[in-house]
């Protein structure tokens, strides 16, 4: 994969993924039900565990509109969001996004490039008050928030948010070697920040990428990984989308987009896919067949992913048009194992041997048909089959030796007329 790290110091990379801007007055969002996590905070990781209480947010002091049906809540967050960053985009109104609420404490990050964030004198744990971190998610948007508490009433919690990362990409699927871009940004009051970009897959993980605002760097910057930098453009929201230039199936995998502030971090997850569709040969590409002798069809299946794969065998007869199974036409079929290639993708070969061949088979058409995850429609690869010396004429054969025969006619009539005026005389005289 290409090597390197771009930063593209254009608004042009953010606009395409922008949350509105608050200057706009969007309308605000219908309150969202979420389950309140009772116990132990995470920091600004993702929530989980511990018991819940039925919760509910709501933005901008709107009292009035109803919530989606669901359990009465329990505690009820009045929330300030200026971004709309727990806006959740695009959902149709009868899909409500899930949410989790978790009480949390604000902590220093544990990777070296994000300690100049947070000397001892402004560390998180001299903010005080009560925090929590929420995290809303739906199939086309995600965000995770870092709530501030403020005053409260039974029942009643009004809270701020400092910091929010979300994305608009929370589940991708993109073709092997085309490239791939993870959209992540994060919503806070202008601030140095540190970001990390970490991939996790079959239970390994490592950074892929790390970046200090302060210093403009990358301390950390694998091969093929490159950073879409967003401008602040005066509402706030910085992109900080990830761009694989060659994503291979060992790029498959969750990842974790991370913002560090002095006074906190947060962190919200995307889901990637990748996928390649197979390339299907069949062998032999002629296939004739002495009287008697049987023969092998393969059929070779090559740079797929993922792994599941179906390779079938149809035949057709020479007089009837549908396809239909081989079955009294092959004697043994079988399918080899799946190989890797370097580049992570697949191939296997199934192979068919046919019954002895007979007259009745002449002309008969086998097809190899491969059904993949990557695919809209089935590939479908055929030769007919031939017996050695039993070929007669086609209809195309015979129409042309008609058309022959025909122009060799008038030839001899315009070259030779006279050899044809006796017969018409002896006609003429009867």
């Amino acid at each position: 994969m290409a090597a390197g790290l771009r930063l593209l110091l254009a608004g042009l990379c953010w606009s395409q993924f922008r949350v509105k801007d608050a200057a706009s007055s969007p309308p605000l969002p219908a309150p969202i039900r979420c389950a309140l996590l009772e116990g132990v905070g995470r920091g600004g990781a993702l929530p989980g565990g511990g018991n819940t209480r039925p919760a509910l947010l709501r933005f901008g002091g709107d009292a009035e509109t109803p919530p989606e049906p669901g359990p009465e809540p329990e505690v009820t967050f009045n929330v300030s969001d200026p971004w709309g960053a727990l806006t959740p985009l695009g959902v149709p109104p009868r899909t409500p996004p899930s949410c989790e609420l978790n009480p949390t404490n604000p902590q220093t990050g544990s990777a070296p490039w994000s300690r100049p964030l947070h000397p001892d004198a402004r560390s998180p744990p001299t903010a005080g008050g009560q925090w929590w971190v929420a995290a809303v998610s739906t199939p086309q948007y995600g965000a995770t928030a870092l709530l501030q508490g403020g005053t409260s009433t039974e029942g009643t919690i009004t809270a701020a948010v400092s910091l929010a990362v979300l994305t608009h990409t929370p589940t991708l699927h993109g073709r092997v070697g085309s490239p791939i871009h993870l959209h992540c940004a994060f919503a806070a009051p202008p601030s140095p920040f540190v970001l990390e970009w970490r991939h996790q897959s079959r239970g390994a993980g490592q950074v892929l990428l790390a970046y200090d605002s302060t210093s403009a760097r990358a301390p950390r910057a694998t091969p093929g990984a490159e950073l879409l930098l967003g401008t602040r453009d005066g509402d706030g929201v910085t992109a900080v989308t990830l761009r694989l230039a060659r994503p291979s199936p060992g790029d498959e995998g969750t990842y974790i987009c991370s913002v560090f502030l002095p006074h906190g971090h947060a962190q919200t997850v995307l889901q990637l896919n990748v996928f390649a569709p197979p390339k299907v040969t069949l062998s032999p590409k002629n296939l004739v067949v002495t009287p008697g002798m049987s023969a092998e069809l393969r059929c070779h299946v090559s740079g797929f992913y993922p792994l599941d794969v179906t390779v079938t065998w149809q035949r057709r007869a020479e007089k009837s048009r549908p396809s239909r199974s081989t079955g009294g036409s092959v004697m043994d079929s079988w399918t080899s194992s799946h190989r890797r290639a370097a580049d992570g993708t697949y191939s296997r070969t199934a192979a068919a041997r046919l019954v002895p061949a007979h007259p009745q088979h002449h002309g008969d058409v086998y097809s190899c048909v491969v059904t993949h995850g990557a695919l809209d429609k089935p590939i479908r690869v055929s030769v007919r089959l031939l017996l050695a010396g039993t070929e007669g004429p086609h209809l195309e054969d015979i129409t042309g030796l008609f058309l022959v025969a025909f122009i060799l006619c008038g030839l001899i009539r315009w070259l030779y007329p006279k050899a044809a005026r006796p017969e018409e005389e002896t006609k003429k005289s009867q």
